[in-house]
């Protein structure tokens, strides 16, 4: 079974108009904090006789097409080994390992995707294999502090952009929390990229408003700093209402 959601160029289309908005803000935050041109997600639950797939994708629409058109899931690096690593998988499309990858990439460089993919491994569950993949510009073969520091980051946001689908999509169990619908909110619109002050003015608060229920939200969730409250937040699927708008 395959559940595809597509947003070409980070938009909502008629071709899949039920795309979550709230999925897509967090998709676009995850784009932006990581500095990446696209951001992707893929899953698979069950073992190999009986596979349920779920994609989500932000590519561009004739990309998407293409890449369905010759099946390129079949030989894509970031699915055939990312799925089943624990480390990250990162393609470099201008040093493909065998020809069957060397026409892929060179079709991935025509459309203009980037120049790497990086593909994050996320384990969910027992039976559930998930990667985020990351379509930048960014050379981050290199071992160096800047790049260290900039895979954090990528780790951070591909963790959130798990949470945010599989919660939605995945889950049937929604634990219990004891968050105010304020504090849901200002998670909400940390989780589409805003600063603490930018949320202030959207709310017509104080930014030490902001602050303070980012700290309250923090304490009854057990985390430690906003990206991981942000995490459990869409953990308990507390973003679903804002799908359809504040």
């Amino acid at each position: 079974m395959f559940r595809v959601l597509v947003a070409p160029d980070f938009k909502i289309t008629e071709s899949d108009p039920d795309f979550p908005p709230a999925l897509l803000e967090t998709l676009k935050s995850a784009r932006a904090a990581t500095d990446s041109n696209y951001v992707s997600f893929w899953a698979e639950l069950g073992n190999p006789d009986f596979l349920s797939r779920l994609i989500v994708s932000t590519y561009p629409a004739p990309w998407l097409r293409r890449y369905a058109e010759k099946n390129y899931a079949s030989i894509d690096p970031l699915i055939t080994a990312g799925l089943h690593s624990v480390e990250p998988v990162i393609f470099e499309l201008a040093n493909p390992e065998t020809p069957e990858l060397a026409d892929f990439a060179a079709d991935a460089l025509m459309h203009e995707i980037g120049a790497f993919t990086i593909g994050l491994p996320v384990r969910i569950g027992g039976n559930i294999r998930a990667i985020t993949i990351f379509s930048t510009d960014m050379d981050l073969t290199a071992e160096t502090d800047a790049s260290t520091t900039t895979m954090a980051r990528f780790h951070e946001q591909a963790d959130i952009v798990s949470i945010a689908v599989t919660e939605r999509f995945m889950k049937t169990n929604i634990p219990h929390h004891t968050l105010t619908e304020r504090e849901i909110e200002v998670l909400y619109w940390g989780s589409c990229g805003k600063t603490d002050q930018q949320t202030a003015d959207l709310l017509g608060l104080s930014r030490w408003t902001v602050v303070a229920h980012v700290q309250s939200a923090k304490a009854k969730l057990g985390v430690s700093n906003k990206a991981a409250a942000i995490a459990s937040a869409l953990r308990l699927s507390l973003f679903t209402r804002f799908d359809h708008g504040l």
